[in-house]
C-alpha cells in the first residue's frame, strides 16, 4: 500500500494544475521526453498559480516502465525538495520507488489521476541514484577526454551547483565548447558531494555531460570520472579506467608529462599551479602528450583555502 501522511508535503490543487499540461505535452507513447516538450509545458505553465509549488521544468521525464506516467522534480510546502509522479488511475505504481508518498487522486477532464511524491533533497542518495539509473542515465557524470573544461568548486554545493547549470541550461552552453567539471574541496565528504552533483544536474535538467573531479586521493570515490595528480605516484591505488588531469607547475610540466608516458599513463587534462599565464608555446607541448591545457576555474564561495575567482 502507497503511505500517506497526514500533513501532506504538496497540495492536490497545485499538482492538479499541472497534469493536464503534463498529459497533454507527453501523451503515452513510449519515447523519450524530448527538450522541446519540456520547453512547451514550462512555456505553458507559466499562466498557472500556484499555491505553494515551484516546479523545475528541465527534470521531467517519463516512467521508464509505465510511460503514461511522468516524473518531475518541484519545490513544496516549506520549500521541500521532492520528486513528483503523475499518472492516470490505470496505472500500476511504480516499483522504483516502493515508499511513495499519496497526495491523492482527481480527475483530469474523463480520467482519474494519481499523484505521488518522494523526498528529493540533496541528501536523498538512494532516490537520486534510482533517477539517474533508470530515469535518465544521462544525469550520470562521464569521462570527458580531452576536452576543454571549466572546473567548479563550491563551498556549499548543493546551494551553487543548480544555479551553475540552469544558466547554462538556459544558454544551451553557447559561451563556449568548455564542458563543466565540479572539484571535490578540500575538507568536503566525497560521498555527499557525488550525490549533491547529480543532484543539481537532475533538477537543472542538464542532460549535455560533466566530470566530478577529485584530486590526490582515491579512497571512497565511487562514481567520480576525474582524478587529479602530482605525478604517477599517485596512480599506485586507481584501478579503474578514468580521466587524468596532471596538476603541476609551469617547471615540472614537461618532466612530469614524461614520467607519466614512460610509466603508461594517458594524461587527458593539464592544470598549472602558476598564477601567471602560461608562455606561448605551452598548449603545444601539453598537445604533443595527446592532452589539453585547461586554466578556468571557478570558486564559488571561497571553499576553505583558495581564493575566489574573478569568473564568478
Amino acid at each position: 500500500m502507497t503511505p500517506s501522511l497526514f500533513d501532506l508535503p504538496l497540495r492536490l490543487g497545485d499538482a492538479a494544475l499541472l497534469a493536464p499540461l503534463l498529459f497533454e505535452q507527453l501523451g503515452s507513447r513510449p519515447v523519450p521526453v524530448t527538450n522541446e516538450q519540456r520547453t512547451r509545458v514550462a512555456a505553458r505553465a507559466g499562466g498557472l498559480r500556484f499555491s505553494a509549488l515551484q516546479p523545475c521544468y528541465g527534470s521531467l521525464e517519463r516512467d521508464p516502465v509505465h510511460p503514461s506516467a511522468c516524473y518531475l522534480c518541484v519545490d513544496a510546502i516549506n520549500g521541500q525538495h521532492l520528486l513528483l509522479r503523475v499518472a492516470p488511475a490505470s496505472t500500476p505504481s511504480s516499483g522504483l520507488f516502493p515508499r511513495s508518498i499519496l497526495i491523492g487522486r482527481t480527475f483530469i477532464g474523463r480520467e482519474e489521476t494519481v499523484f505521488n511524491v518522494v523526498p528529493f533533497g540533496p541528501g536523498e542518495s538512494d532516490n537520486i541514484q534510482t533517477f539517474a539509473a533508470h530515469l535518465n542515465p544521462a544525469f550520470q557524470p562521464k569521462s570527458l577526454g580531452a576536452k576543454a573544461v571549466i572546473r567548479y568548486t563550491a563551498a556549499a554545493p548543493a546551494q551553487s551547483f543548480p544555479l551553475i547549470l540552469e544558466a547554462l541550461s538556459r544558454r544551451g552552453n553557447s559561451r563556449s565548447q568548455e564542458e563543466p567539471v565540479f572539484v571535490l574541496s578540500a575538507g568536503q565528504d566525497a560521498t555527499a558531494f557525488y550525490n549533491e552533483t547529480r543532484w543539481a544536474a537532475i533538477r537543472a535538467g542538464w542532460r549535455e555531460g560533466y566530470g566530478v573531479q577529485i584530486n590526490h586521493t582515491f579512497a571512497g570515490v565511487a562514481g567520480f570520472t576525474r582524478f587529479g595528480i602530482d605525478s604517477a605516484a599517485d596512480l599506485v591505488s586507481l584501478r579503474r579506467p578514468c580521466d587524468i588531469e596532471l596538476i603541476t607547475t609551469l617547471l615540472d610540466l614537461e618532466p612530469r608529462l614524461r614520467a607519466l608516458k614512460a610509466a603508461g599513463c594517458t594524461v587527458q587534462s593539464v592544470a598549472l599551479r602558476d598564477s601567471e599565464p602560461p608562455p606561448e608555446g605551452t598548449d603545444a607541448l601539453v598537445r604533443e602528450y595527446r592532452a589539453v591545457l585547461n586554466l578556468r576555474t571557478v570558486h564559488l564561495g571561497k571553499p576553505a583555502g583558495e581564493a575566489e575567482n574573478e569568473d564568478v
